[in-house]
């Protein structure tokens, strides 16, 4: 997704200055076919040539990884991590390399949503402008945060919130085929066209979620706001306030 989108994003890269490594040959090869970059036989190869190290691993195999190429990593590279609960110490730790964190969201692919970035001390004002210049071209503007607050950050903007808002409209498309008998499919697809069209309408400079339920739940005491807005407003709190915790909880986990 992030090769895609830094290709598609307004010039951020271009195919030949990016490269490729990947613990399966294949799905390197195929990326490489479908956007004309290059491609690293080894991890060793690409840390050794690159100026710039994207770490795209999961998060158990972020260590391993550092470990492999970190002999590789000298102070005049700037390594960019996407994993989550990998803190800055943890990768200073393994290498003299320039560090920022990112968390990039999954709609990225479509050049939508937020990036979160993070800033090792040892980055330079020219490694801040060139990371926010590079996210910047696939998504919304970079947020910069202070560490400690990435987790309540993340779940606001990372990979999982497009999850829960697509769980919670295919939700209510399957409560109205439960409640009135429209067919699931049907449902699915007009609550999708309805929620696509409510974001739009929230790309409106200035415009806020309350503007619109304002502008939409009028007049008061009609059939918006007494058949769906007060239910919500009564009942939806707590499973937001469960996801938070259970995000929390989540990311202990990995940390531990």
């Amino acid at each position: 997704m992030l090769i895609r989108s830094f290709i598609r994003g307004g010039g951020a890269a271009v195919p030949h200055h990016i490269s490729a490594s990947n613990r399966t040959p294949e799905a390197r090869d195929a990326i490489a076919r479908e956007t004309g970059i290059g491609i690293a036989d080894t991890n060793r190869t690409l840390a050794r040539d690159a100026d710039i190290i994207i770490l795209c691993v999961r998060q158990p195999d972020v260590v391993p990884v550092m470990e492999e190429i970190k002999d590789l990593l000298t102070d005049d590279k700037l390594l960019i991590s996407i994993a989550s609960d990998v803190a800055l110490s943890e990768l200073e730790a393994l290498t003299p390399a320039r560090v920022v964190r990112v968390i990039p969201s999954v709609t990225s692919e479509h050049l939508k949503g937020v990036s979160l970035m993070v800033f090792s001390g040892r980055t330079t004002p020219a490694d801040r402008e060139l990371a926010l210049s590079l996210f910047g071209a696939i998504a919304t503007p970079p947020v910069v945060i202070a560490e400690q607050n990435i987790e309540a950050y993340t779940t606001l903007t990372s990979c999982a919130p497009p999850a829960f808002f697509a769980a919670m409209v295919h939700e209510f498309a399957q409560s109205a085929t439960r409640m009135t008998g429209i067919p699931a499919a049907e449902a699915e697809r007009l609550a999708c066209e309805t929620f696509i069209g409510t974001a739009a309408l929230l790309e409106t400079p200035g415009t806020t979620s309350p503007d619109i339920i304002r502008r939409v739940a009028t007049p008061p005491g009609g059939i918006t706001e007494e058949g769906g807005v007060n239910v919500l407003a009564h009942d939806f709190p707590a499973v937001c306030d469960e996801i938070f915790r259970a995000t929390a909880r989540k990311h202990a986990q990995f940390r531990d």
